[in-house]
């Protein structure tokens, strides 16, 4: 009788597992921030408002990393310092824009925290749900952030949104380019 009662519970715990795997795919509870569970929860919200999902850009992703990691090293939180735009740290990587944006935290201990955060202000809720916008870059850097009144240990998180140029508009800009360096 013993036997036949854990199997059984055996049998219900697999079953459980399976059903929670089958039923719930992509279903992010209480996770660590990481890059992709921030895009699963943004395409996440952009589609339950029938947009189209983001595409992961390496570029983007990267851009993204070097931001978070120059704003830890320099010890500042800001879209523009030091002489620095979001769309520098893009155009370093190749990620030649038409249209881009960008969203910031920092403090925060969850992926749902971050988003959620984002999700209550105009601005970064603008940028998540943008339909002009194609990809998404996301770069986290854990690290010390010291502050006028204070030091503390953080997860500084940029997530950069873009749209490529066409490549007859990346062609129309070098050619507007080279025409202006012979005058």
């Amino acid at each position: 009788m013993k036997k036949s009662h854990q199997k059984l519970s055996y049998l219900v715990l697999v079953l459980a597992f399976l059903i929670s795997v089958i039923a719930i795919p992509g279903m992010v509870l209480a996770s660590d921030i990481s890059s992709e569970n921030i895009v699963l929860l943004v395409n996440r919200e952009r589609t339950n408002r029938g947009l189209i999902p983001l595409r992961e850009n390496i570029g983007l992703h990267n851009a993204a990393t070097t931001k978070s990691m120059d704003m830890i090293n320099r010890n500042y939180f800001d879209h523009y310092a030091y002489g620095l735009t979001p769309w520098d740290f893009m155009l370093s990587y190749n990620y030649n824009y038409l249209t881009a944006g960008e969203n910031l935290a920092m403090d925060f201990e969850t992926s749902e925290g971050v988003v959620s955060a984002w999700m209550k202000s105009p601005s970064h809720r603008a940028n998540i749900l943008n339909p002009d916008f194609q990809d998404v870059g996301v770069g986290i850097v854990k690290g010390e952030f010291v502050s006028a009144d204070s030091s503390r240990e953080t997860k500084m998180v940029t997530e950069m949104f873009g749209r490529h140029k066409s490549v007859i508009l990346q062609a129309i800009d070098s050619f507007l380019s080279a025409f202006q360096n012979i005058f």
